[in-house]
């Protein structure tokens, strides 16, 4: 079995709160602010980003494996949902419909993630042939994620929220995580 989907799909997360630079200096409320979002994702890309470790010898650890790498990443995007709810009303044009369209983003997530869970568990994994094609298929979702519009988007459509973003400890830290592990 092979973590290529999940760490496809994780890889693009892993920037969702990245902005580039704009020259207008943002106030220090929407530093504050856009800080607080970024935080708000720090958990879940985390998760997301450490690839779960597959033995292909043993199929039942495996897709127990997956099913628990799932679960944590689903958590802790359920945690992202929730701390997104608490940040406020943006003091930056273009914030609340970026939070909005992040927030509709990682709803969708979770939804794929909780649909392969359904799946892996209805998987004999004493049959090898229907691990074959099921694990895969229980994965596929995951391979449409990869095609959801970058969040990012909005902070780049707003020179404010993109110029606080840079300045924001925790959006800095956002971009600087790494690709997937393992």
């Amino acid at each position: 079995m092979r973590t290529r989907t999940i760490s496809c799909t994780v890889a693009a997360l892993a920037a969702i709160a990245a902005g580039c630079g704009g020259s207008p200096t943002p106030s220090d409320e929407a530093v504050a602010w856009t800080n607080q979002v970024c935080g708000a994702l720090s958990g879940f890309t985390r998760a997301a980003t450490t690839s779960p470790r597959i033995d292909p010898a043993d199929p039942a650890a495996a897709v127990q494996e997956l099913d628990r790498y799932l679960l944590a990443t689903s958590d802790e995007l359920q945690r992202s949902l929730t701390a997104l709810g608490t940040v406020g009303a943006a003091p930056v044009d273009g914030g609340d419909s970026y939070v909005g369209r992040l927030e509709e983003a990682l709803r969708g997530i979770r939804s794929g993630f909780d649909s392969a869970r359904t799946q892996l568990a209805a998987i004999d994994v004493s049959d090898r042939a229907e691990l074959a094609t099921a694990v895969p298929a229980a994965l596929a979702p995951l391979q449409e994620l990869r095609n959801l519009p970058a969040p990012t988007e909005g902070m780049r459509a707003s020179e404010q929220l993109a110029a606080a973003s840079e300045q924001a400890e925790n959006c800095r830290r956002l971009r600087s995580t790494s690709a997937p592990e393992g």
